[in-house]
């Protein structure tokens, strides 16, 4: 009986491509593909580590071409827009005493300078 010579492939997760192939019913990652190209020595170092798994470097390069804008679009979304904008009215204070914490805001203040502020509290709490 022969066994099938597995194809590699590009997955995204996270923001990021990866080289993969499929072992059984698992999926694989061998490479971490950065600025959406591989070059030519990753191709040959590819080809020299797993001599059993089939390159298509054309299907590889098409379906780079397409995730890279899926990468891209996860990565805007993942950057809240930061408000730069504020006036002087608008406070936000953080106090933290042994075991309280307590965030006091302005009513003019924006709901993101609020938010930061009870990251920060969190953040400092778990150092």
């Amino acid at each position: 009986m022969s066994r099938k010579q597995s194809s590699a492939f590009v997955t995204t997760r996270k923001g990021f491509c990866y080289l993969t192939v499929k072992v059984g019913r698992s999926n694989f990652n061998i490479m971490r593909i950065r600025s959406y190209t591989i070059t030519p020595q990753d191709k040959r170092d590819m080809r020299r580590l797993y001599p059993d798994h089939l390159f298509d470097w054309k299907k590889i390069g098409q379906q780079l071409a397409e995730k890279r804008e899926v990468c891209r679009a996860y990565r805007s979304k993942r950057q809240a827009p930061r408000s730069t904008e504020r006036t002087p009215d608008q406070f936000v204070m953080v106090s933290s005493d042994s075991g309280t914490r307590t965030v006091y805001a302005s009513d003019a203040c924006d709901s993101m300078a609020l938010l930061d502020a009870v990251l920060h509290m969190e953040r400092a709490r778990k150092k």
